[in-house]
């Protein structure tokens, strides 16, 4: 037999062959278990990320729609459908003899705030002048 190719091994290395390593094991098992979870947890996120983004979709769809549908509605809503909505809600129609009174000052855009003195000369000219010749009102033509 051929005994010089075969090596003796010292005692003190004989522990060293091929040793099952428990603690890398479990190790790498843990490393797996954590990437799984991991990928686990992405897809779901992804999943009610798509959900949202549908749920959404159908959110702002559904509020065109709503908003189409008052459009069309107040369109072709006459004014005796109207009148007999405010009268079951309790609203008075106007009143026509009602007159309602504005300064001017009231309906200019911006207002002026450089007039001064001028102001009040002016609010008591027109006070007088109403005074005097009373406004005319608008009267139906059907005579009571």
């Amino acid at each position: 037999m051929n005994d010089g190719s075969r090596r003796t091994v010292p005692s003190w290395r004989a522990g060293e062959a091929r040793v099952f390593r428990a603690d890398l094991w479990l190790f790498a098992m843990a490393v797996v278990a954590i990437l799984l979870v991991e990928v686990w947890q992405t897809s779901t996120m992804a999943e009610v990320s798509l959900r949202l983004d549908r749920d959404t979709k159908r959110l702002t769809e559904a509020r065109a729609r709503l908003d189409y549908v008052r459009a069309e509605r107040e369109r072709f809503t006459t004014r005796a459908e109207l009148d007999r909505v405010a009268r079951s809600m309790g609203l008075a129609p106007i009143d026509a003899q009602q007159l309602v009174a504005l300064p001017s000052a009231y309906l200019e855009r911006g207002g002026r705030g450089d007039r001064g003195k001028a102001a009040p000369l002016m609010a008591w000219a027109e006070r007088a002048a109403r005074s005097l010749v009373p406004d005319a009102m608008a009267h139906s033509r059907t005579t009571d």
